[in-house]
């Protein structure tokens, strides 16, 4: 489920995102789009459709496209001169899966970093890139500084989520323990070890994303992931509270029980990938607390009695509005977050292989 698909009849939001670009103060950078198809036999008409974006900015700066042809010929040359199965590591499906074709166009352009944007955002900081130069690669507190998140200013310049008045969501303190976590932002040192990232304004230097990808199997949530995944290995994302964006998100057409399997999905596969960490060579244990208060909250023991009293109330309410298949469908989120959602094979084993 992607949050706001662009159908291929409207003007959509990518126009806007590199519209803004133009603002920034600094000229030494590539941007690469990435285009992602809903469906495979659109494909063709996404690419031309992207094309017609993107061509009247190419007399800006720097801009590439990279669609399902350019995916097929790069799988095409991979299985040719590449190591036996990596051709099929490469997709444009799911969010980890295009973050991660994002750091491979940072590798193709021989970026020192890779400033990771989506497009529904826009800059109106024209110093942007100039912060990102400050720190990125540079040494903090006497560690370089290999990850950097930045945050979204809402179109009411707010940073924090707007509390959930909706009763389905009483017993899922999803903003409550966000807008904590959000706390790291106010006043403080401009640099600030993280529990979060946003993948939508995230800065990641050559020396990390050479050593740590996406987890594919992350469906949602991807960011976050990569954060723990760093960790994993050493590395620490540092929030820079100066680097802000704005987020200017169309509304979400997928039905709460669809969006929340996602939740439920990404918690527990996080959750069972922290439980499975074992000790090696250049790795360290992530301890839960180190993402307190989120996604912390929702990756302990309890996590399964959250889901059951939201999907309960998610329930009930499609039965006083007579949706009897959202019912069903809520009912179903229950069983899946004891059986389907668990992982079959370790999830950090599979990921240090697969890595």
């Amino acid at each position: 489920v992607y949050d706001h698909p662009t159908p291929l009849d409207a003007e959509g939001t990518l126009g806007r995102a590199l519209e803004s670009i133009r603002l920034l103060a600094r000229d030494d950078f590539y941007v690469v789009v990435l285009g992602a198809a809903t469906h495979l036999e659109i494909e063709e008409d996404v690419e031309r459709r992207l094309e017609e974006i993107v061509a009247p900015f190419r007399r800006h700066y720097p801009v590439a496209l990279i669609t399902h042809s350019h995916e097929s010929e790069m799988r095409r040359m991979l299985g040719e001169r590449g190591p036996a199965g990596c051709a099929e590591m490469l997709s444009l499906r799911g969010y980890s899966n295009i973050r991660n074709l994002c750091l491979i166009a940072a590798c193709l352009t021989r970026a020192e970093a890779a400033v990771l944007f989506d497009d529904d955002q826009v800059y109106e900081d024209p110093f942007y890139l100039d912060k990102v130069a400050e720190n990125i690669g540079r040494e903090r507190g006497g560690r370089p500084v290999f990850g950097i998140a930045g945050y979204y200013v809402n179109p009411n310049g707010s940073y924090r989520v707007p509390a959930n008045r909706d009763p389905v969501f009483a017993e899922w303190p999803a903003a409550e323990y966000m807008n904590r976590a959000f706390d790291i932002i106010a006043g403080g040192e401009r640099l600030k070890p993280t529990p979060w990232v946003f993948g939508g304004n995230m800065v990641v230097h050559r020396e990390l994303f050479t050593r740590v990808a996406f987890d594919p199997n992350v469906t949602r949530g991807e960011d976050i992931d990569y954060l723990t995944s760093a960790k994993f290995f050493g590395h620490d994302f540092m929030l820079d509270n100066t680097l802000w964006i704005r987020h200017l998100p169309p509304p979400k057409t997928a039905p709460p029980w669809r969006r929340f399997r996602e939740d439920l999905d990404r918690f527990i596969y996080s959750r069972e990938k922290l439980r499975g960490q074992v000790e090696g060579e250049g790795r360290r244990v992530v301890a839960v607390e180190e993402l307190d208060p989120y996604p912390g909250r929702f990756l302990r023991d309890d996590l399964e009695d959250l889901i059951f009293r939201t999907c309960t109330l998610m329930g009930m309410d499609c039965l006083s509005r007579g949706d009897e298949e959202g019912y069903s469908r809520c009912m179903a989120n229950v069983l899946r977050a004891r059986t389907d959602a668990r992982p079959a094979t370790d999830p950090y084993l599979w990921y240090l292989d697969w890595r």
